[in-house]
């Protein structure tokens, strides 16, 4: 009886041991996977505040060069990109107060709020310069360089900040990763203690890892589109765009005899130096627009456009693109052709992209044909020259970001530069697709395919042309 009370006294103490580990490790599993839960909400407020702070600085920037391009041209339009970042920048100000939490950043944000608005009063009196004293006094106003400094302030504040988040950041993917692995051995631990609670570990322990999988997801998302981003703004918006603007201005001045005559000379140099700077203004907002349609901001305004229209203004303006192609540019096009949906602008500069790298490589006595023909649901057109072709081991490359491929003369590389790059993601963008066929020696064809209008697009648009 004894023995038999022991016993049944010893289950219990198992029994009770047991539950107790159990008890203990689902605590342990449901606090790691909180904690897990509050990592997402702390990378989800540390991912806008960084961007809000990329925000901020690419503002300011943009209102320096907003002030810079009306004090050299004296173009109001340039006055409305100086409002409209004026405006945003206070949203984004507003946005950084509401999720900042940390007491430096918060000692920080007010001198990064007070710089800003140092620096748009000092723009704005530029502005006012320029408005009444003209173009030489709000010139010595800038070259002060008291906004440069004030420049470098804005960016230094933000860094701090930034550094900051990026800290409270890398704490909390360690501390997500201790919480799975916690989770993991708790799992194994309770298993093995009580196997009628295993469905309740199990389902704690799938939740802690799908949490810590997408927030390793989010991190290095967050890490690659941030870098991304900072190269791209710093190198576009602040140490291109802004200079650029500030050489273009004084060259177009010179060479509209604004500033006295020039020469023959002069004013031939003056103007090679104007074209090849508004060629890299181009390329500029080629990135621009091309990082655009990688993030999904770029915004389609689809209507429905006809296609032999397309090409024929595609085909005039082609030769001022190319000015020195001579090869000749014909046109096969179906006679009933249905209206694409497309955005026009857009796809007019696909088309111009397109005959402007088939005439850039085709021989003087070569042939361009640009055509189009209907199919299901879409129009497939196409733009074939009688160039010097594309090795097959490239084809996969000449859509690619600054692609270059061989070509088939030794010693010369055809670059692809960005153009391709925008043909292809503005098509995909309109729900279509592009290719290229190509043989060494026989000429390339590039296709793309846009999707028909609906009948009530082609309505609005008729009706839109007799209100015209």
């Amino acid at each position: 009886m004894t023995a038999m009370i022991s016993l049944r006294r010893r289950h219990l103490y198992i029994a009770f041991l047991l539950l107790f580990t159990l008890t203990v490790n689902a605590g342990i599993a449901y606090f790691n996977i909180r904690r897990l839960v509050q990592n997402e909400r702390v990378v989800a407020r540390t991912y806008s505040i960084l961007v809000e702070l990329d925000n901020v600085v690419a503002l300011a920037t943009e209102a320096e060069t907003a002030q810079r391009g009306f004090i050299l041209t004296g173009d109001a339009r340039y006055l409305q990109s100086f409002e409209a970042s004026q405006s945003q920048i206070e949203a984004a100000l507003n946005v950084l107060s509401k999720n900042i939490v940390n007491p430096e950043q918060k000692r920080t944000l007010p001198l990064l709020r007070r710089v800003v608005e140092q620096r748009l009063q000092r723009a704005r009196r530029g502005i006012e310069l320029r408005r009444k004293r003209g173009f030489g006094a709000a010139q010595k106003f800038i070259a002060a360089g008291v906004g440069r400094r004030q420049m470098e302030a804005i960016e230094s504040y933000a860094r701090r900040i930034q550094n900051i988040e990026q800290e409270v950041l890398q704490q909390r993917a360690d501390e997500s990763t201790a919480a799975a692995e916690n989770a993991t051995r708790t799992f194994w631990i309770a298993t093995g203690a009580n196997v009628l609670f295993l469905a309740l570990v199990s389902a704690l322990l799938w939740r802690a890892s799908e949490q810590n999988t997408r927030l390793e997801h989010a991190f290095a998302d967050l890490k690659r589109a941030e870098g991304m981003r900072d190269s791209l703004s710093t190198m576009l918006v602040h140490d291109l765009r802004t200079p650029l603007t500030t050489l273009l201005g004084p060259l177009e001045m010179l060479h509209s005899g604004v500033l006295g005559p020039l020469d023959e000379n002069q004013r031939e140099i003056v103007m090679m130096s104007h074209l090849s700077g508004q060629r890299l203004l181009t390329l500029i907002n080629q990135l621009l627009d091309i990082s655009k349609l990688e993030a999904g901001e770029m915004k389609i305004r689809a209507v429905a456009v006809m296609v032999p229209d397309l090409v024929k203004e595609a085909v005039a303006e082609v030769p001022r693109h190319q000015s020195g192609a001579t090869a000749r540019i014909d046109t096969e096009i179906e006679a009933v052709l249905p209206p694409v949906r497309c955005d026009h602008e857009l796809l007019l500069r696909v088309l111009i992209n397109l005959l402007g790298n088939a005439l850039k490589f085709t021989p003087a006595d070569g042939r361009v044909t640009v055509g189009a023909k209907s199919q299901k649901e879409a129009v497939l057109l196409w733009v074939r020259d009688t160039g010097e072709g594309i090795p097959a081991q490239d084809l996969d490359k000449v859509f690619d970001k600054f692609g270059q491929v061989e070509t088939r003369k030794a010693g010369r590389k055809m670059s692809t530069g960005l153009g391709l790059t925008f043909c292809k993601l503005a098509v995909e963008a309109h729900g279509g697709k592009i290719w290229v066929e190509s043989q060494v020696g026989q000429g390339s064809t590039f296709f793309f395919t846009v999707p028909m209008a609906q009948k009530r697009e082609v309505s609005a648009s008729k009706a839109n042309s007799h209100r015209e």
